[in-house]
């Protein structure tokens, strides 16, 4: 029994002894920018000059009452929303696709289906700037041979969210495929079985078993996919600068952080707005969760 109860604290000690550094490692990554970050939003503070005043929350009223904020909150829920829907509907469906097929070679149709998440977001984004291009982009090339009028795609600012939500949907819908694909293997064969047996097609079979058994799988690409889309800044400031664009003409959250804390020099009102879009991720994923559990 000693013998027993000292491997157990043997044990107990070795999984202690990984873990803490781990977990100290990843509070200094995390959680102590978080925290600094907080700290920083309640005073005012530069770049380009030394020293800090607190100023409690002035930093936060004037975020939430500049109008460039709330321009690039606006454009940043109206591409997430969308880059959220289509990539988890278009994950969905291909991983539901390559999951009911036994095709030789379906692996390699994977990896190209996959290929998209490993290629860099600038080289990507550039590639796609390329094809939405006015002049020379293969996708105004096509409009053109079927007699519509090429699209202004980059420079119009009525247009451009469009492009970025198809080239985050593109890049990030394998990703889910790939997650939906394992979540599809794990169900019961035996459901489809009885399914078959009771008449039911393919769509009933969809609706009534696939849906609901991927559920928890839904809520975790759910909830990534916001993470990953209130993020976007990559796509917007790469595909809207350069000669083939007006320059910046679309400001997202991020953009908007990284303006105030990089271009003005304000780290206050920067720390300010990175809490508030925190704050706002914070609520969606909780909202996402209660009403998942909610339909449970």
């Amino acid at each position: 029994m000693k013998q027993l109860n000292k491997q157990k604290t043997q044990n107990y000690i070795f999984a202690y002894s990984i873990l803490i550094p781990i977990m100290a490692l990843f509070t200094i990554i995390r959680f102590y920018p978080i925290i600094s970050t907080f700290i920083t939003s309640f005073y005012k503070k530069s770049m380009i000059r030394p020293g800090q005043t607190f100023i409690g929350l002035e930093n936060y009223i004037y975020v939430l009452k500049d109008p460039e904020f709330l321009k690039a909150f606006g454009n940043t829920a109206f591409i997430a929303f969308f880059s959220v829907v289509l990539s988890v509907i278009f994950g969905l469906f291909l991983a539901v696709k390559v999951n009911g097929k036994s095709i030789k070679g379906m692996s390699i149709f994977q990896t190209l289906l996959f290929l998209p998440v490993i290629v860099s977001m600038v080289p990507a984004t550039l590639m796609w700037q390329l094809l939405f291009d006015f002049n020379v982009g293969a996708i105004n090339y096509i409009l053109k041979a079927m007699s519509l009028k090429p699209v202004n795609w980059i420079n119009d600012i009525r247009i451009v969210r469009w492009p970025i939500i198809i080239i985050s949907v593109w890049k990030e819908m394998g990703y889910n495929m790939m997650i939906f694909y394992v979540g599809l293997k794990a169900i019961n064969k035996e459901l489809y079985e009885s399914a078959d047996m009771d008449g039911a097609n393919g769509w009933q079979k969809f609706r009534y078993i696939t849906v609901p058994q991927l559920k928890p799988v839904t809520l975790f690409v759910s909830v990534i996919s916001i993470i990953k889309f209130v993020k976007v800044f990559t796509q917007a400031i790469v595909l809207t600068s350069g000669s083939q664009s007006a320059g910046n003409i679309l400001k997202t959250a991020v953009y908007y952080i990284y303006q105030q804390g990089f271009a003005l020099h304000s780290m206050g009102r920067a720390s300010a707005a990175s809490i508030i879009l925190l704050v706002i991720v914070l609520v969606l994923t909780w909202l996402q969760m209660m009403i998942s559990k909610e339909k449970d």
